[in-house]
């Protein structure tokens, strides 16, 4: 669908989860986990070769470039002094986490911190498309590092989508261009643009006018189990689809924006685009895992998603 993606990922961790097998025995799984890990995830299921710029480091640095590599994602990471964090939960009650313990993230060094530019730089300018992701949970990177990579990633026209909020969002649309924006309501009631408890369409789409007068291209909101709500310029959208049983919702959102962008890099038109973000998004919660999905399945869900164009307020 896509060539080749870069994608910023600047706090990435090794996830060990505690589980039960089918004979209720303990079961430990361990994967590579961050959201631009798994965006990356998506991105291959989709068609498209990301490429994950990130800081890596430590014990759990080794295992986390190993993890990486078993789902044929190429990573071209910097290596930190200080190990990578390591998230432990447990899934053995039922479906949701428990989280038990988690590492901090290292705060990197100023040659650490440059290099990660170069790299994502270098990497993006190659792509021509890039998707940039947040820090969680803590920031190991300045806040002037995504003004400083949204000037000159706009300069030299790389097309960009962005899944963060906050000062990392108002950062880059101070620094430059952003060609779309996935983010969702719960992380806007948290930045102060849509009030706690106003689920509305009408507090949404005002959310992502503010956010399109702020600079970006387009912007579209992920409201949990309630309809999409995009605006692409002056076009208002609703995307809707049927229910699915969830078995892990961790990951949908992240399976959206991979979507959005190998749709931006193939070219795809609005609202197939949106489509497709869709069918990714719900694919995401049928299974364990962030980011993996059946492509088939994304292809039947096509066509029971529905995109309609609303009156713009």
């Amino acid at each position: 669908m896509a060539g080749t993606i870069a994608v910023f990922a600047p706090s990435v961790w090794v996830t060990v989860t505690l589980e039960q097998d089918a004979q209720e025995e303990d079961d430990v799984h361990l994967h590579a986990g961050g959201q631009g890990i798994w965006i990356a995830r998506m991105l291959r299921q989709l068609g498209a070769q990301p490429i994950v710029c990130a800081p890596v480091g430590g014990e759990s640095g080794r295992a986390f470039r190993g993890l990486t590599a078993d789902w044929g994602i190429e990573l071209r990471d910097v290596d930190t002094s200080a190990p990578s964090p390591v998230e432990v939960s447990d899934r053995r009650e039922g479906d949701e986490r428990r989280e038990l313990a988690r590492t901090r993230p290292p705060v990197l060094t100023r040659h650490e911190v440059d290099e990660l530019y170069n790299q994502t730089l270098e990497t993006a300018l190659a792509a021509g498309t890039c998707v940039i992701t947040g820090q969680f949970p803590e920031r190991s990177l300045p806040v002037s590092f995504y003004g400083r990579l949204a000037a000159d990633l706009t300069r030299y026209d790389v097309r960009v989508v962005g899944d963060f909020h906050d000062a990392e969002l108002s950062a880059y649309l101070e620094g430059g261009r952003l060609d779309l924006l996935k983010v969702s309501d719960g992380d806007l009631v948290n930045d102060g643009l849509i009030e706690a408890g106003d689920r509305s369409e009408q507090a949404a789409l005002a959310a992502a006018a503010e956010l399109q007068e702020q600079g970006a291209g387009a912007v579209v909101l992920s409201r949990s189990d309630r309809p999409v709500i995009a605006r692409f310029g002056e076009a208002v959208y609703r995307v809707t689809g049927p229910e699915l049983s969830k078995v892990d919702s961790q990951g949908s959102g992240d399976s959206m924006t991979a979507a959005f962008a190998a749709g931006i890099a193939a070219g795809l038109d609005t609202e197939p685009m949106l489509a497709r973000a869709w069918a990714a998004g719900a694919a995401n919660i049928t299974r364990r895992g962030s980011g993996g999905a059946s492509p088939g399945l994304i292809d039947e869900l096509l066509t029971h998603v529905t995109v309609d164009r609303l009156e713009a307020p």
